[in-house]
């Protein structure tokens, strides 16, 4: 067995700390993760701009989506507040349940696949269905030292369906439910 001096064990540490984060991170981008994957949508709405994630039914329920995926990160339900009707909503609700749970036993996750696919939206009034397949992958990390518990999976895809209502002019969302599978088309 080598013996590597002392004054070169941190150094050597660092670099492949390094090399072991920048493999992971390429990984990641080969396996296709990395941030919500383009969709299709046949609403006439289009894609919404990172700045007005409240214009559209479609782009409040994507800032929703995206806001948990890092609120997971930190186990911080705050991060959803922007883009729910009110703390008493459904949907923050169950987002910060699973976020203080994850936290309970001292997990949190980092979020390599998020897609949105096949949204439709049903308008009515100042309220809207917006239903879509939802994919998600990732992996838990410990909350305290941000180390993989697991390695990356991604689940298979389900369906989903948000109500939105539209508040002060945004759309924000309300209450969301799944569904096992995802559908056909």
């Amino acid at each position: 067995m080598m013996t590597i001096p002392e004054r070169y064990r941190i150094p050597i540490v660092a670099l492949v700390a390094v090399v072991l984060v920048v493999a992971a991170g390429g990984a990641i981008v080969l396996v296709g993760g990395g941030g919500p994957a383009p969709s299709s949508s046949p609403s006439a709405s289009l894609a919404p701009s990172p700045s007005d994630p409240g214009a559209t039914p479609e782009s409040a329920v994507r800032a929703f989506f995206d806001a948990y995926s890092q609120a997971r990160k930190t186990d911080d339900p705050s991060l959803v507040v922007p883009f729910v009707t009110s703390t008493s909503s459904s949907a923050y609700l169950s987002a910060a349940g699973f976020l203080n749970g994850e936290k309970a036993v001292g997990k949190a996750s980092i979020t390599t696949v998020l897609r949105l696919d096949n949204m439709q939206t049903v308008l009515s009034g100042t309220s809207a269905s917006v239903s879509f397949d939802y994919t998600e992958g990732g992996y838990d990390i410990s909350a305290t030292t941000g180390m993989a518990l697991e390695t990356p999976t991604v689940l298979a895809p389900r369906r989903v369906v948000a109500q939105v209502h539209q508040v002060g002019g945004r759309w924000l969302v309300d209450d969301y439910t799944a569904t096992p599978e995802a559908s056909s088309t």
